[in-house]
């Protein structure tokens, strides 16, 4: 049998496009190179975060138009429907597991100094979710709706054809051939797929790639009485930043990372972290359940990720950009751009626009906001971050670190003479955009 759709990996965003293209009545077949497709065995975020915002900025780029990926939640006891904003009403997910709130992302100084990303407490920031509970609710929905899956099986190589693919997969019981009018490939970082597809020709091999290490916690000692995001930073143990956040179901994640070029060893900066540094306190009866690990690339991302019968997405065309609920809403369009194709439409353009509008990483303004900081774990020791953080403290900033240092750039060199001759970079900052 021909099918419609290929979908080449069993994650969020290639789930939602086996759901979605069977939901409308595509022949799909889903191949996940694990058994079981929905148990999660490497460190992934299980976080949401809310609002338009990205890693190094809240502010909204003017240089293109943005319509970024977000979520909304309709909850009710032990269900919670997902909403894709900007997306119709059959992108909704309904989620069966843990949807946790964090309040205030918060982060501390060697000394104790912290600062709070809102300006009330009580803001929620995010929302951690049971992340295999998603994939389990979201394989239920695919296979509801008429998807054929094969677990235990990976797709050696995509050729294209005259209308359509042939895809090679390996399994257990062999190899077997198979036809398919699309493919959509969503099979992660160190896509061999990607590479041999052609869609990093003229990509730029980036920085090296990171490993990120996580322990997994029973419990934690926390000083707030509702549940944060923390980030510690303190570069005599470490050259970047802790975090400690939430794990489902109830439980807690402490992590860092670092470049795999690094002889730095995560497990002890860990170690260390929990019982012999000024955070100690948080993890006096704290027990490490398990590890878990990672590597990312640092890849410039793929423009054009919809060619011929081809669509790719997630993190084997951009670095964490997707990050969940980005991935969410390119499997859904990715779906739906397959519909179209098959319809006779110009479906790779509908794709591709939505991508390069979807994720602040395609805006020049973004990314040169971005170098305006220099990144404060390698340029700063421990007291003067004692001394940038108690700065922020007194003055009762709230906000991402690199907005709150730009936007206050004449006071913070004023006060702060040698720290800020230190991270800012040259140049002046576009203002803030109105909010209509």
């Amino acid at each position: 049998m021909k099918y419609d759709l290929l979908v080449v990996g069993g994650g969020p965003g290639g789930m939602m496009s086996a759901r979605t293209a069977a939901r409308d009545g595509l022949r799909v077949l889903l191949v996940e190179k694990n058994m079981e497709i929905t148990r999660i065995r490497r460190y992934c975020s299980r976080n949401m975060r809310l609002g338009p915002g990205a890693f190094k900025t809240n502010k909204l780029p003017t240089d293109i138009e943005i319509n970024r990926a977000n979520l909304t939640f309709e909850m009710d006891k032990g269900h919670t429907v997902i909403r894709l904003t900007n997306q119709p009403e059959d992108a909704a997910i309904d989620y069966h597991g843990v949807l946790g709130p964090c309040f205030n992302a918060t982060s501390f100084s060697p000394s104790g100094n912290s600062w709070g990303e809102e300006e009330n407490s009580l803001a929620i920031t995010s929302f951690v979710i049971d992340k295999e509970t998603l994939a389990k609710d979201l394989l239920d929905e695919a296979v509801k709706a008429g998807c054929q899956v094969r677990a235990g099986t990976r797709c050696d190589d995509i050729e294209e054809q005259a209308g359509g693919i042939r895809a090679k997969l390996v399994s257990g019981a062999g190899e077997d051939t198979i036809e398919a009018s699309r493919v959509i490939v969503a099979d992660g970082a160190f896509s061999q797929l990607v590479e041999k597809l052609g869609f990093n020709e003229g990509r730029p091999a980036g920085a090296p790639q990171l490993k990120f290490l996580a322990f997994i916690l029973d419990g934690i000692s926390s000083p707030y009485p509702e549940p944060r995001h923390i980030s510690f930073l303190m570069p005599s143990i470490h050259k970047g930043n802790i975090n400690l956040s939430h794990w489902p179901p109830g439980r807690y994640q402490l992590s860092c990372s670092t470049s795999v070029t690094s002889q730095v060893n995560l497990v002890d900066v860990l170690q260390k972290i929990m019982t012999d540094s000024p955070f100690a306190q948080f993890f006096k009866n704290s027990r490490v359940e398990e590890r878990q690990a990672c590597n990312m690339e640092l890849r410039p991302q793929v423009k054009d990720t919809a060619r011929g019968n081809v669509i790719c997405l997630g993190d084997n065309t951009a670095y964490a950009e997707t990050a969940m609920k980005g991935a969410l809403g390119l499997g859904y369009v990715a779906a739906k751009a397959s519909k179209m194709a098959l319809e006779g439409k110009d479906a790779n353009q509908h794709h591709n626009n939505y991508w390069q509008h979807s994720y602040n990483s395609f805006s020049t303004q973004y990314r040169a906001w971005g170098k305006m900081v220099n990144p404060i774990h390698r340029t700063l020791g421990d007291g003067e971050i004692d001394t940038l953080y108690g700065w922020i403290s007194k003055n009762h900033y709230h906000g991402m670190i690199n907005d709150i240092l730009v936007d206050n750039r004449s006071q913070f060199q004023a006060e702060l003479p040698e720290i800020s001759a230190k991270l800012l970079a040259t140049g002046e900052r576009p203002a803030r955009p109105a909010v209509h």
